[in-house]
């Protein structure tokens, strides 16, 4: 959690008291590989600081999961969608490797962001980094072929090929795990 908040105190400027009130609301909780953070139908009332571990966030087709995202350390987690409006999640997040999770219930979001100036503030700069996050995602998965994915991915985020199994990564990228497989022959010879 220290680093968490020396990154929050260095760059929202939160005052020790905002700080403390922050510290008060997070709860450290662990999710075991292959855990689930949140499953479809559910309400999203959580969102999550990743401390150690790498989560994934996929939905359910008729036919197979897809990976649409992947997260990892000091990184935030949820379902945004859900966790706003309050309706049921579409979308399902489980941890690819043990995880230690820095939890933030909903209403206790809500009542810290109405008491601390500083950290509404921090609130809404998040909320416009994930959407920015997601616009630049789908650009970089829809706006280019198959192979353009795979080579961008590699460049700028090479730990996905280290940490992630494949058959993830190749549903992220929308191809099979065979196609992958002869994309990181070519590439990475």
């Amino acid at each position: 959690m220290n680093q968490l908040i020396f990154n929050i105190e260095r760059t929202f400027k939160a005052s020790e008291e905002e700080l403390s009130a922050l510290k008060s609301i997070m709860k450290e909780e662990s999710l075991e590989k292959n855990g689930m953070f949140l499953s479809s139908g559910q309400v999203c009332n959580k969102l999550a600081f990743i401390s150690k571990g790498a989560m994934r966030l996929f939905y359910d087709s008729p036919d197979k999961e897809v990976c649409n995202d992947f997260f990892f350390e000091n990184s935030m987690v949820g379902s945004l969608a859900s966790f706003l409006s309050q309706t049921p999640s579409i979308v399902n997040i489980a941890a690819i490797e043990p995880c230690t999770l820095f939890v933030l219930h909903r209403e206790d979001v809500i009542r810290l962001v109405a008491d601390h100036e500083s950290l509404n503030k921090m609130a809404q700069v998040i909320l416009q980094e994930q959407l920015l996050r997601a616009e630049k995602r789908e650009a970089a998965l829809l706006g280019v072929n198959p192979e353009e994915r795979f080579k961008n991915l590699m460049e700028v985020h090479p730990k996905i090929f280290k940490r992630i199994p494949l058959h993830y990564v190749a549903s992220y990228l929308g191809i099979t795990p065979e196609t992958l497989s002869r994309y990181r022959t070519k590439f990475l010879v």
